[in-house]
């Protein structure tokens, strides 16, 4: 039955235009009728009447339909819209799962707030004279230049909102002001006395910016570079490690050669001083091979004339030379023979010599032959390695 109740009401209230409460606060100065309604920090609806009961002010206030319905455990406080103009009521919804607050329900509100003039009581007259200094010294420095400061205000939106939440927590505690405006005090007494430090900072700012201005479209160039000079570096340095472990373990198999060097050179010390008489004995020479290198240029070029048709000659004739070199040892054999047949003769056809030179059967037959083998005394040319020259008719030439 509970359930049906519940969803009765929410039904009623999604159905109806507006979602209105009451809230019963002890105060509710410097609001008023159509003042807005923040809930969550979004501004929910706003302030549609103003009430005094029982000494305590009674705030109707609607709400939309997104905001809407409210549930047990919601508060509320009234707090600054603008420094010294009107305030904002802010609604802090109860927990989802605690009852709903039927339309014009009541609930109850706080208003908690402090007001200027409050602060102001709570200073001591020397820090009120400071402070109507202070503000008169500002007022001074903004005279005539209200619309810089208002679009600086507006292009600074985000500053001056953290600002008025430190001004806002600030004013809720009049010790704090205090502080603050001590310390400002201070702070532009030391401004005062180093102004002129101050302002050859600002010029010096001015110049720096000036001359990065001028340079913006090389420092753009260089930064758009800058990704793959990055790049590059980073391949190359990971390239590193695996480069310096091999050179390393050479390294170190180079250390014991390296530490025999400084003998070694000891030991060459006296052979290069006997090489120089050497060396200059050899300046002719180099002489004459500066002269035969300024030819070679001209031989070359006549080489590449002929190394060609040469190398394409004994290409030609290589099938020739490798047909023949199986007859080599006959025909050596051949003109040996020759040449013993007139070895006895002189250059007049004389004989000169009574003894003969023995011949190839006188060899052969001294020879011993292993028992079971047979050889043919006279082969033909090339038989020896299968490839023996015969005429026309299959018989030997001899």
């Amino acid at each position: 039955m509970a359930l049906v109740v519940a969803a009765l009401g929410a039904y009623v209230l999604m159905d109806s235009d507006s979602y209105e409460v009451k809230l019963v606060m002890p105060s509710a100065a410097q609001l008023a009728d159509g003042s807005p309604v923040w809930v969550n920090g979004a501004k929910a609806g706003s302030v549609q009447s103003l009430e005094v009961k029982d000494g305590k002010a009674l705030v109707t206030v609607s709400l939309t339909g997104d905001y809407a319905p409210l549930h047990d455990g919601t508060t509320s406080r009234v707090e600054w819209n603008s420094a010294l103009g009107e305030r904002m009521l802010t609604l802090y919804p109860g927990p989802g799962e605690n009852a709903t607050i039927p339309k014009n329900g009541l609930v109850k509100g706080q208003s908690l707030q402090i007001e200027v003039d409050q602060v102001l009581a709570a200073l001591d007259q020397p820090t009120r004279d400071k402070l109507t200094s202070l503000l008169k010294e500002l007022n001074q420095t903004v005279d005539g230049r209200e619309p810089d400061l208002a679009a600086t205000l507006k292009s600074a939106g985000s500053s001056v909102q953290a600002l008025g939440e430190v001004l806002q927590a600030v004013g809720r505690d009049g010790p704090a002001i205090r502080s603050l405006v001590t310390q400002l005090q201070q702070m532009v007494s030391v401004g005062a006395d180093h102004r002129r430090d101050i302002a050859a900072v600002v010029g010096d700012l001015t110049s720096l910016t000036g001359a990065v201005a001028g340079q913006q479209q090389q420092l753009s160039d260089s930064l758009q570079e800058l990704p793959s000079t990055l790049q590059t570096a980073k391949g190359t340095l990971d390239r590193v490690p695996a480069a310096g472990e091999p050179t390393i373990a050479l390294l170190q198999d180079l250390k014991p050669a390296t530490g025999r060097l400084p003998s070694i050179a000891r030991n060459l010390s006296p052979v290069l001083t006997e090489l120089r008489p050497a060396v200059a004995d050899l300046r002719p020479t180099l002489g004459s091979a500066q002269a035969l290198l300024r030819e070679t240029p001209g031989l070359i070029d006549v080489a590449h004339g002929v190394v060609p048709p040469a190398t394409q000659f004994v290409r030609s004739i290589q099938p020739a030379v490798s047909f023949l070199r199986p007859y080599t040892p006959e025909g050596i054999g051949m003109l040996h023979n020759w040449g013993q047949a007139f070895a006895p003769y002189d250059g007049e056809g004389h004989v000169w010599a009574g003894l003969l030179a023995p011949g190839t059967n006188m060899i052969d037959e001294s020879l011993v032959q292993p028992p079971g083998s047979r050889r043919d005394p006279e082969p033909y040319p090339g038989q020896p390695v299968g490839q023996p020259w015969v005429d026309a008719t299959g018989s030997g030439m001899r």
